[in-house]
């Protein structure tokens, strides 16, 4: 089916095909009641397979027992034609669709595939309804009304991505310096002779299309580039929130001290980022060039591959930030702005792009690789290490994407934890609480005392063997005074990045 239409195959192949189909709906498929009329309810289901990922309607079906079982159609040619010669008339744009017989169980069905739509046809709904009433959206087993939401989505995608949009009010003056040469310093590092490295900074904008030709920034240039109160301004819901939660469960026991949040543009959020998620797993490293870390774990690849597409291919037009959540058993990325890439197909090559000018940015400093195989390539490693591979949770109807990613049971223990190693996971996880609480205290050096009464310690001893010193011994803390490590003068603090 992946390589050739229903239509295209051959009475076995259909046949097979309908025998292991299953007679359940589900998100690609349809089935219908249809004896000698077409259901009224038909043109809902191809308004939402086109407005979504296609699919396929069979009619000539009866749900016995929670399946749809044949019974056939009284008058297939019948059917057809009345479908054929109003479809076209019935929408905004004519849906690409094909239509035939076949034979399910010695009964005669009649099978419509309907192919999802261009980008720039969409929103695909029923003239007479319009938009809001006549337009719809796959969602499970369901065809849903469109929302406000998707129709703002939809009509800025039509002309061009969303992410290419023109920003009222904004000009090159609001472009943080910094996170240009930031750009250029990373640009250098995987091609010392970019042409784009010889521009001005207007000239370098302009080509990848970051500023329009009467000077303002796009939604991209704002995002990738901005200034910190610029990004605030114009896109007040965009942060990344990394949130630390003491259990299993969202909403409980959450951590302010440990939680923080994110503001600024793209070059200013990534890199903190993926810093405080190292520091809080207490991760040794080497950075590369581009910032990332050298010889890292499949696991942190994976991390790093997630936080990257967090930023890179979320709906920046979406009501929610993202967030970052730390459970005892798991992390979990959530992302405003469903997958336009099926979850089912990560493991093949090729990306599905909502925000092509920010992710040609990423590309080009290294941050992403092309051809969308990043997941897939951590996802191998992740397979040949025996290690556990991230859910994925699409969620089309409220616009989210969230993975959840277990902590593997080399680094951190097993989650499916028995009662009796409870003790110990429980406690592995508190170590690296105090580990995280100590860094984020020594943002600013501090004497040993200073730490010990931050976080309740009196065992001076207990505290430098099991806390203090593996800090050290990573490099994630520093002595003040590294040649005297005894003088009384001595204090701690986060250590640089590099190795």
């Amino acid at each position: 089916m992946k390589d050739k239409t229903l239509k295209q195959m051959s009475d076995e192949e259909l046949q097979s095909f309908l025998e292991t189909w299953g007679g359940r709906e589900s998100w690609r498929d349809e089935f219908k009641r249809c004896r000698n009329q077409l259901p009224k309810n038909i043109w809902q289901t191809v308004s939402a397979f086109a407005n979504t990922s296609g699919g396929i309607i069979l009619l000539g079906y009866e749900e016995v027992a929670g399946h749809k079982i044949p019974v056939g159609v009284e008058n297939p040619s019948k059917i057809i034609e009345d479908f054929s010669s109003t479809v076209c008339q019935k929408f905004n744009f004519c849906p690409v669709v094909q239509i035939f017989t076949a034979i399910d169980q010695g009964k005669e069905v009649v099978i419509i595939e309907v192919k999802e739509a261009y980008r720039y046809q969409k929103p695909i709904y029923i003239k007479d309804a319009g938009p809001l009433r006549g337009g719809f959206k796959r969602v499970g087993s369901s065809d849903l009304h469109l929302k406000d939401e998707d129709l703002h989505r939809f009509y800025l995608e039509r002309d061009s991505a969303p992410d290419a949009q023109p920003v009222s009010g904004t000009s090159l003056e609001d472009i943080d310096q910094r996170s240009l040469e930031n750009y250029r310093t990373l640009r250098r590092f995987q091609s010392p002779e970019s042409p784009e490295l010889l521009l001005d900074d207007e000239g370098l904008l302009h080509s990848y299309k970051l500023i329009t030709e009467d000077g303002r920034l796009t939604v991209a240039g704002v995002l990738l580039f901005g200034k910190r109160e610029v990004v605030r301004k114009h896109f007040p819901a965009f942060r990344v929130d990394l949130i630390r939660i003491k259990g299993e469960d969202w909403g409980k026991d959450r951590d302010p001290f440990l939680s923080q949040d994110f503001n600024g543009n793209l070059f200013q959020i990534r890199p903190y980022v993926l810093e405080h998620l190292h520091r809080f797993f207490l991760i040794p490293f080497q950075s590369g060039p581009t910032g990332d870390r050298k010889g890292e774990h499949p696991y942190f690849k994976l991390l790093r591959e997630a936080t990257t597409n967090l930023l890179m291919h979320q709906n920046y037009f979406h009501s929610s930030p993202s967030q970052i959540r730390i459970y005892n058993n798991r992390i979990e990325f959530y992302n405003p702005g469903y997958s336009l890439k099926p979850p089912d197909d990560f493991t093949k090559p090729g990306s599905e792009l909502r925000n092509p000018s920010i992710a040609q940015v990423f590309y080009d400093v290294g941050w992403a690789e092309t051809k969308g195989t990043g997941l897939k390539t951590v996802i191998e490693e992740l397979i040949d290490a025996g290690l556990p591979l991230p859910e994925f949770d699409n969620d089309v109807a409220h616009d989210h994407f969230t993975v959840k990613i277990a902590y593997p049971s080399d680094l951190f223990g097993t989650p499916q934890v028995t009662p009796q190693v409870t003790p110990q996971v429980e406690q592995l996880h508190e170590r690296m609480d105090i580990f995280a609480s100590i860094l984020t205290y020594c943002e600013i050096p501090r004497s040993l005392k200073e730490i010990m009464n931050f976080l309740g310690f009196s065992d001076r001893k207990h505290f430098t063997s099991r806390y203090l010193n593996p800090l050290l011994e990573s490099g994630l803390l520093r002595r003040t005074i590294p040649d005297k490590p005894r003088s009384r003068f001595q204090k701690y603090v986060r250590g640089k990045k590099g190795g």
